[in-house]
């Protein structure tokens, strides 16, 4: 069952969902209705022992070599030409650690933060594996101050977008034997994004509006209507999932 995913159109064809998530900015943005820019990814690039280095500057592709000064280039075939150079660019890009998520911004009309990551699974669930654990804790920060923070997932399989909150995320972290949160999770408790107009591929703001509308903007009325529905999340502790404890050796007498 789906939940309103917009058709592929315009940006969104071929270019995945980050790509739509960025078109849907700009036009809240060129709204007014918000306005969040997504992060660029620092880094360096390694350049291979023995390689000449060549600082910042982009190696000239083989193709672009017999042009001359006032010779006529589309855009298009320049871009092919950058694509087959950078093939054979023997240096490689690093990303670096980073504590911030992709998007940050505010959101009108009153200047709230929001700050969130996207991200795309083929699984019926969300696994934490795909989470970094110092963007967690940058989100669990920012909503401690009162921001819109959490995840902003496709789940591709069944074709639905949902905004999962950091509260949620924090839940089923600290729930023993949770290594992911399930779709049917959210698809039970949460407000599924639906398909705006225009180059608002995904309008996920409304979809927060009611979330927080429905829990309250800490989500506390979320966590326990989650909690009462998932006995697992509470499950009480048992012996055999504490670790044997380490034996002590004897105190030298001196």
């Amino acid at each position: 069952m789906t939940h309103g995913r917009p058709r592929q159109r315009g940006a969104e064809r071929g270019s995945g969902f980050q790509e739509a998530i960025n078109h849907t900015n700009e036009a809240y943005e060129k709204l007014g209705r918000a306005c969040i820019t997504r992060k660029a990814i620092p880094g360096k690039y390694v350049v291979p022992i023995g390689i000449r280095r060549r600082g910042l500057a982009v190696p000239l592709p083989p193709s672009l070599a017999p042009l001359k000064t006032g010779d006529a280039l589309t855009t298009t075939a320049f871009r092919q030409a950058l694509a087959a150079g950078r093939e054979g660019d023997p240096r490689a890009f690093i990303p670096e650690s980073r504590g911030e998520p992709d998007y940050g911004g505010v959101v009108a009309p009153h200047g709230r933060g929001i700050f969130y990551d996207a991200k795309t699974t083929r699984r019926d669930l969300l696994d934490f594996d795909n989470l970094h654990p110092h963007q967690v804790t940058f989100l669990e920060r920012m909503a401690a101050c009162g921001a819109i923070a959490g995840f902003l997932v496709e789940f591709a399989k069944h074709g639905a977008v949902f905004f999962i909150p950091i509260q949620m995320v924090t839940l089923f972290r600290a729930a023993r034997r949770r290594k992911s949160i399930p779709y049917h999770v959210c698809a039970a408790h949460l407000t599924p994004v639906r398909a705006g107009r225009g180059l608002v591929i995904y309008d996920y703001l409304p979809a927060i509006e009611q979330q927080e509308q429905r829990y309250g903007p800490d989500y506390a009325c979320l966590c326990s209507s989650i909690k009462g529905a998932t006995p697992s999340l509470t499950a009480p502790r048992h012996e055999a999932d504490d670790p044997a404890p380490v034996p002590r050796l004897p105190e030298k007498r001196s």
